[in-house]
């Protein structure tokens, strides 16, 4: 299926540009935006108009050398008729033929490109099995050469002062790939290859990638690409999608600029599981290629830092982000299964290394493990990831933030995340920690700035909100941290930490069955969530209750691991300061994450006026000031 890419097709309400590959309405110009698949069906219906095509004709067209189920071609067709306009009853455009395929009925105007000599297409009529095998190389090195010539006619363009494009691109948004086929959803492979891909264009420098915390959201398969571009500000969408069988992959990309909806690149890559980092690498190359205007050795391949080359370690360390990305307790072990798996395959791959730390380091700080079980597990994974790599930026802010939460050395975390920074300064998280190191030391403007820092990094990372409302939460800023919460649930109302600290609030302000319907929303450990339902029970007279919430996480802590610091809270909540103290001595012995605001934490303010209390807030170490009274 190789159009004449001159010619320019116009029936009934709308015009095709087969060169630039669009769907536009006549009389406006608006850009419809289509799937590369469903624009292919469209042409090669146009092209062959007025012709009967079979089912096997058509799919050999558009998915040529793969194999696809029928189903997908008609997914096209019926996304072409809503584009189009039509039902399948009106047959104004495409019509079925009853057991044997479809015809485009539509009168069309053939014409070429302004400036271009006209051009006759010859339609193309059925190829046997063995011409398809003789063909396909030669298919593909001319794919190749097309697809290398229209993007150096277009930097020629550029380069010259053309005026393809109004005005430079510098930000852009990488949506999550998809499945070539719906029914072969791959979302670990599809993310990994995103996140991937956000990488590597965001290494070559001069463009604002958009972080896939911000892109997640517009991953489902029916999304509009342009909407999605427009509701995030960005100039450029890089859309693609995966097939994925066996070792064969199949990778279709195409870039879209924003404001008039135009292609500006599209391109398809047939290959190897083995081949997919130089996939990756040539799709950065040509997209960062065509929005700067330049080829040349500086804009070559890079290999993503703490990368791999195995491809079988590259899918298992795709699977342990997604399981990570969950961050549940289950799939936080899967991850570390993953991880593991991926490591054996490939000793030498960092990233896998970080992954296996972060995977610790979260289970022990929201306390789903004890921290002496998994953080001295996370500081070995990241220091053998940095020994590998000593360049890595996620690295040193993992290794920062279990300084922070289990060594007690404040300043070797602070020392880490100004590295993480300075080697990439993309990185939201580093200043996410050290907003709430900051916080923990009662340097609440400053802390807020660096949450600030990471909101702008990662416009929609929710966390960022939910770390600003327990600062000021922990400075008794109530309302404030409200307005802060709401915010964040209002993005995604999912993360048990927000409710969980929601709660805690409406507890400090009295509002107890709005803390416990909170409470009732949290479905996994949170730092400090074993306490929660116990105090707000005792501090709202239902002592009897509170007593028996305090006996159930009592035997709770026998059977698993429960932060000795929310037992202390409920002790604290019940007037028992005597236990109050014993169990926030056991959790200085835990290295409990939530020991940090000690000095603050409005569940023992009742407590400041005891000398003992004092002490332990000095052994902590973090807090220089007065406790206030």
């Amino acid at each position: 299926m190789d159009p004449d890419k001159r010619i320019v097709y116009e029936f009934g309400e709308f015009i095709l540009e087969s060169g630039q590959r669009r769907l536009l309405r006549r009389d406006s110009g608006e850009p419809i935006a289509l799937a590369a698949k469903a624009f292919d069906t469209l042409l090669h219906l146009i092209q062959h108009r007025g012709e009967t095509l079979d089912k096997d004709t058509l799919l050999g067209a558009i998915w040529p050398g793969v194999i696809v189920e029928e189903n997908s071609l008609t997914q096209n067709i019926s996304t072409l008729r809503q584009a189009l306009g039509e039902t399948r009853a009106e047959n104004r455009y495409i019509a079925t033929v009853p057991r044997k395929g479809y015809r485009f009925v539509g009168e069309v105007t053939e014409r070429t490109a302004p400036g271009e000599k006209r051009v006759t297409a010859t339609p193309a009529g059925p190829v046997a099995a063995d011409s398809k095998r003789s063909l396909r190389p030669v298919r593909m090195l001319a794919a190749a050469l097309v697809a290398l010539v229209a993007v150096a006619t277009f930097l020629v363009q550029q380069g010259r002062g053309g005026h393809s494009a109004p005005h430079a691109i510098q930000t852009v948004v990488v949506l999550p790939f998809k499945p070539l086929l719906p029914t072969e959803r791959d979302e670990s492979l599809q993310l990994a290859m995103t996140e991937s891909m956000i990488a590597s264009l965001g290494a070559r420098g001069g463009l604002t990638i958009l972080p896939l915390s911000s892109a997640r959201r517009y991953g489902s398969i029916e999304q509009n690409p342009l909407v999605a571009g427009r509701a995030l500000h960005a100039e450029a969408v890089l859309e693609g999608s995966l097939q994925h069988h066996g070792d064969r992959l199949r990778v279709s990309v195409r870039l879209l600029r924003v404001a008039d909806g135009r292609q500006l690149w599209a391109h398809q890559f047939d290959g190897n599981v083995t081949g997919i980092f130089g996939v990756q690498e040539q799709i950065s190359a040509q997209v960062a290629g065509i929005l700067s205007a330049r080829f040349g050795a500086a804009d070559g391949a890079s290999p993503t830092l703490g990368g791999t080359k195995d491809s079988t370690a590259y899918l298992l360390y795709a699977n342990g982000r997604y399981a990570l990305a969950r961050s549940t307790e289950p799939s936080l072990v899967l991850a570390i299964g993953y991880f593991e798996k991926a490591i054996e395959r490939d000793p030498q791959f960092a990233l896998a290394h970080v992954g296996l730390a972060d995977c610790y380091m979260i289970l022990g700080v929201f306390g789903m493990r004890a921290p002496a079980e998994t953080l001295p597990r996370a500081r070995d994974a990241v220091l053998k990831a940095l020994h590998i790599e000593p360049r890595l930026a996620s690295a040193y802010g993992t290794l920062g933030h279990i300084k922070m939460q289990y060594d007690r050395d404040w300043d070797g975390a602070e020392a880490d995340f100004a590295r993480a920074i300075a080697l990439d300064p993309s990185l939201s998280e580093p200043h996410l920690y050290w907003g709430v190191l900051l916080g923990m030391r009662g340097e609440l403007d400053r802390g807020l700035q660096e949450l600030k820092q990471a909101e702008q990094l990662e416009p929609l990372l929710t966390i960022a909100k939910t770390r600003a409302a327990s600062l000021l939460y922990f400075a008794h800023r109530y309302d404030e941290a409200i307005a802060q919460i709401t915010e964040s649930l209002a993005l995604d109302d999912r993360p048990g930490i927000a409710h969980a600290l929601l709660g805690r609030v409406y507890l400090r302000t009295g509002r107890y069955d709005l803390a416990l319907a909170e409470f009732a929303q949290v479905r996994g450990p949170t730092p400090g969530s074993f306490g929660d339902v116990g105090q707000a029970l005792a501090l709202s007279g239902r002592r009897a209750e509170a007593l028996a919430e305090l006996d159930r996480v009592l035997k709770l802590s026998t059977q698993r691991y429960v932060s000795a610091g929310d037992i202390a809270s409920m002790y604290a909540s019940l007037g028992d300061t005597e236990n109050a103290l014993e169990w926030l001595d056991r959790a200085l012995q835990q290295r409990a994450s939530t020991l940090g605001f000690l000095a603050q934490n409005p569940a023992f303010d009742g407590l400041h006026g005891d000398p003992r209390f004092a002490a332990i807030v000095d052994r902590v170490g973090l807090w220089k000031r007065p406790l206030a009274k």
